[in-house]
């Protein structure tokens, strides 16, 4: 195979692999936020669980936060169109994040600059630093979760 040959392969490869989402069935893409999410959780649990520790592992804090940034930043893909209520699927995502996109947009955005704060203060190592951005961190949630989430378990 020509290497320009190879290189188109490799684009045409890369540019469906991107665009698997758009042909994912609702069903799909409502799983695949739900096994993010746990992820996300996990990652957040990982630096409380180690901020009750007298002693905090910052190397596993830095790691659930690189984690956390990362999940914020593919946040704003995991709801498609689509994927909501109306879908058919068990979900607790709420008609609002598609009917308020402005307002939920602004909360992914505050929980992705919340992250990174958080990032920097496990960067920097210091425990009561760590504390308050993981607390803020939380609020993020929260206020999410407050206006675009269902309730329940």
């Amino acid at each position: 195979m020509h290497r320009s040959s190879a290189r188109l392969a490799i684009t045409v490869f890369s540019l469906l692999a991107a665009a698997g989402p758009l042909f994912a069935a609702p069903a799909d893409n409502v799983r695949s936020r739900i096994a993010n999410f746990r992820e996300l959780g996990a990652s957040f649990k990982t630096v409380n669980d180690s901020l009750r520790t007298p002693e905090p592992q910052t190397f596993l804090i830095q790691i659930a936060a690189r984690q956390i940034v990362n999940y914020s930043r593919e946040m704003p893909g995991w709801f498609p169109a689509g994927s909501g209520p109306e879908s058919g699927a068990k979900t607790k995502a709420k008609d609002e994040i598609w009917s308020q996109t402005a307002k939920f947009k602004a909360a992914q955005a505050a929980f992705s600059k919340q992250a990174l704060a958080l990032q920097a203060a496990a960067q920097a190592g210091l425990a009561p630093a760590i504390r308050t951005e993981t607390a803020k961190l939380g609020k993020t949630c929260k206020g999410c979760h407050d206006t675009f989430r269902a309730p329940g378990d």
